[in-house]
């Protein structure tokens, strides 16, 4: 039997200011799965998604395909254990959107040619390859995840993390990555309140509360058991139009 591409055991984490975020989640992700977050803002899911590609430090605690998440191996976790974040701004900075899928393989150290020939086939992937020469703030927000989830397939990534994918989407742009990610092959982890997400896309569901992995199982279960404390999208979100963290 293949060993699990995400193996986390016991992880525990405290932020700078006292926080308890964590306290102690065990986890595996196998190949295929696509594994959805739930819980309220606070309850620990993001904090646990960054742990899983070094964002934040998990040591011994996190293994990504047999690797202990040390720093001498966290470039190639982080090659093998992409990210996507909620505001796809903060991932779409250079002067065109080519520019910006090929920025990863560039900095890996591949050479300009098979970097952007990278860059072309993850934009071909994502439907997005007539948009190589436009500036990255012209596109739409749809088109603009679309762009960041290209950036990650550039590195050829074994799992991809998405923080709150549909935030931002209207309803067409909503189906439409829908379709894309359902087409990936990757095992992917996605920290969502949107439950028509977790139920069109999870193979398997963890509901989060203070910390604790408090139930997992079947996505609709999971939903049915925990959906008084489930948060809609809107009220995740601020009034001033930001959303909470999680």
């Amino acid at each position: 039997m293949a060993a699990p591409l995400i193996s986390v055991r016991d992880l525990h984490y405290r932020y700078p200011d006292g926080t308890q975020a964590l306290r102690g989640v065990d986890f595996t992700l196998e190949a295929g799965e696509t594994v959805v977050l739930l819980g309220a803002n606070g309850s620990g899911k993001t904090t646990f998604a960054l742990h899983l590609n070094g964002l934040l430090p998990g040591g011994d605690k996190v293994r990504v395909c047999g690797l202990p998440a040390i720093p001498a191996n966290l470039p190639e976790i982080r090659r093998k254990v992409g990210v996507v974040f909620q505001n796809s701004d903060e991932q779409l900075f250079m002067a065109n959107v080519l520019d910006d899928v090929a920025f990863g393989p560039l900095n890996q150290g591949l050479p300009p040619e098979e970097a952007y020939a990278l860059a072309r086939s993850a934009l071909s992937e994502v439907g997005l390859e007539e948009a190589g020469e436009r500036v990255p703030h012209h596109l739409s927000a749809g088109q603009k995840k679309r762009a960041a989830i290209a950036g990650v397939l550039a590195m050829d990534p074994a799992v991809l993390i998405l923080d709150e994918p549909t935030v931002f989407l209207d309803p067409p742009g909503q189906r439409n990555l829908f379709d894309l990610l359902d087409k990936l092959p990757q095992a992917k982890i996605v920290v969502t309140h949107d439950l028509h997400l977790a139920r069109r896309l999870g193979t398997r569901a963890l509901f989060f509360r203070e910390g604790r992995i408090a139930g997992e199982g079947p996505v609709d279960a999971v939903i049915r058991q925990f959906e008084w404390e489930v948060e809609t999208p809107e009220s995740a979100v601020n009034s001033d139009g930001n959303r909470r963290g999680s």
